[in-house]
């Protein structure tokens, strides 16, 4: 594991690129997206990428972890479904800090707007199930898992604690 580079992953809307943000510029690090990285690489929107197939945008993300896998001193808010090909995670396993923003569902319907994301499109019911697929695949995959049920200042310091004692 390498503490020069941490991958977030969590369900959609926990928070992943916010606090991904946030918790590279409080440690001087860069920080990718990977959902913008996907869509910079392609010249297609998550979105279009998903109207072609669910396994076309995989394929794209997957590749997107090969190249994010060899980054240095940066912070990378993935995609919520980046654990549904274990080898995304293989790529990163050796070489990051894996951590798990875990936000309950019912906050995350809160404040995202389901329209607007192409897995959530067909309604809040999806986010549920989504969560229930995916949920035992975020814990077994992560190094560290941190909960997002409080303020951005308390998840930051959380993770920064878990960085500053692992090393």
């Amino acid at each position: 594991m390498n503490k020069e580079l941490i991958l977030l992953i969590g369900m959609p809307g926990a928070g992943k690129s916010t606090i991904g943000r946030l918790l590279a510029s409080k440690l001087g690090y860069d920080f990718c997206d990977m959902d913008l990285y996907i869509e910079e690489r392609t010249n297609k929107t998550v979105k279009e990428l998903f109207t072609i197939s669910e396994d076309y945008f995989r394929a794209c993300e997957s590749e997107a972890c090969l190249e994010l896998s060899k980054k240095k001193r940066t912070v990378i808010a993935s995609g919520g479904g980046v654990v549904k090909r274990k080898e995304n995670i293989d790529a990163f396993k050796d070489k990051a800090v894996i951590i798990y923003i875990s936000r309950p569902v019912e906050d995350i319907l809160k404040d995202i707007d389901t329209e607007s994301r192409p897995l959530l499109k067909d309604g809040k019911a999806r986010l549920y199930s989504l969560y229930e697929e995916r949920h035992k695949l975020y814990e077994k995959y992560c190094h560290y898992k941190v909960a997002n049920d409080g303020t951005i200042s308390d998840v930051l310091d959380n993770i920064i604690k878990i960085i500053n004692k692992k090393w």
